[in-house]
């Protein structure tokens, strides 16, 4: 692979997924080596070419490989993203808007009922960039999965979040119908891009948050929770992150601040959930206040992902078991990437 010696970077994932050392912790470092032009979009039919067609999105990320500094498990990776629980638009009646930086989503009436279609826009959309990028990757790059990550979140965009919290009290049967036909869409498309993308040239499968398996890996999340009781998450959350936690053979959680530590012990009750990751939100405390939070997650036997500022990495290994640990983070240049590598030698310890 250019720019990076992914057998080795395999090999380090591999240590990784089986909890053993490997001398540092996982690290996902990178830096621009020069400046990316922003993009210029001259209508909404250029700003749909640049979300779905393969060709024109295969041109950006190639020139932002090319641009990238990558070390440690760093590794070039294209993210087929159209949209955060994206599986939102794989049901009929749905409307949405691309913008320059994500994908929004509009309600579709409450009482209307959810009908899948592999027909629609934006489920074709994601099998067709999935078909481009793996027939034209080269052993160049390594495709990561779709957002398609949360059932109850992506209900929140068909439904609406008030909407959605409102009948979790007045119509909790509701809910749950919903959320299998939700279920549906996320078992469909995870399986046909994994079938897909792992017959790339080095296998497997990788996510947003920078980790790669060889083997069936996804990201899971569900972002709302932070509104929901312990008993609602029992009763409309826990169940689906368990079913598919079953079906993936390398399952993520992506735990979106300090508000789901209200959640954490259900989560790292899921047998079969390999990693959490944990997010450090603006106005929450700081990565080295959350010390405790962190600890706790690797003393469950979980392995745990942390996206960081440079500032933050020298604290958190002096605090934190570098074994089962995956730091993301990323430089302003590459001498500053540097010195930020040469500190995660110097202080990764097996505590």
């Amino acid at each position: 692979m250019k720019y990076v010696d992914f057998p080795a970077i395999q090999k380090n994932f591999e240590y990784f997924w089986n909890h053993e050392y490997f001398g540092r912790c996982a690290l996902r470092l990178t830096a621009p080596i020069k400046p990316v032009s922003s993009l210029i979009i001259n209508n909404y039919e250029d700003m749909i070419k640049e979300w779905c067609d393969g060709e024109t999105r295969l041109k950006r990320n190639r020139t932002l490989s090319e641009n990238t500094y990558y070390l440690g498990e760093a590794f070039p990776l294209f993210f087929i993203n159209l949209g955060a629980a994206g599986n939102a638009g794989y049901f009929k009646n749905i409307k949405y808007e691309f913008t320059k930086d994500t994908l929004w989503f509009f309600p579709i009436n409450n009482n209307d009922e959810l009908i899948f279609s592999k027909d629609s826009f934006l489920y074709k959309s994601t099998i067709d960039l999935a078909k481009y990028f793996a027939d034209n990757a080269n052993g160049e790059f390594i495709l990561g999965m779709p957002g398609c990550s949360s059932n109850i979140d992506a209900l929140a965009h068909l439904r609406g979040t008030e909407q959605l919290l409102m009948n979790l009290i007045d119509n909790p049967e509701k809910v749950k119908e919903d959320l299998k036909a939700v279920q549906k869409s996320w078992f469909e498309i995870v399986n046909d891009v994994y079938r897909i993308i792992s017959k790339n040239y080095y296998g497997g499968s990788a996510t947003w948050l920078g980790t790669y398996a060889k083997g069936f890996h996804s990201q899971l999340q569900s972002d709302i929770s932070v509104m929901l009781s312990p008993d609602q998450f029992d009763d409309f959350v826990l169940e689906d992150l368990q079913l598919q936690s079953e079906i993936l053979e390398y399952p993520c959680y992506h735990l979106d601040g300090q508000e789901q530590i209200l959640h954490l012990d259900k989560l790292l009750s899921i047998k079969n959930l390999r990693l959490i990751q944990y997010t450090f939100c603006a106005g929450q405390p700081t990565p080295a206040e959350q010390i405790p939070v962190l600890k706790r997650i690797q003393k469950s036997g979980k392995l745990l992902l942390l996206f960081l500022e440079p500032k933050y990495v020298k604290p958190i290994l002096e605090n934190l078991s570098a074994k089962n640990l995956f730091i993301n983070t990323s430089c302003r240049n590459p001498d500053e990437a540097d010195q930020i590598f040469k500190i995660v030698q110097d202080y990764s310890k097996e505590r």
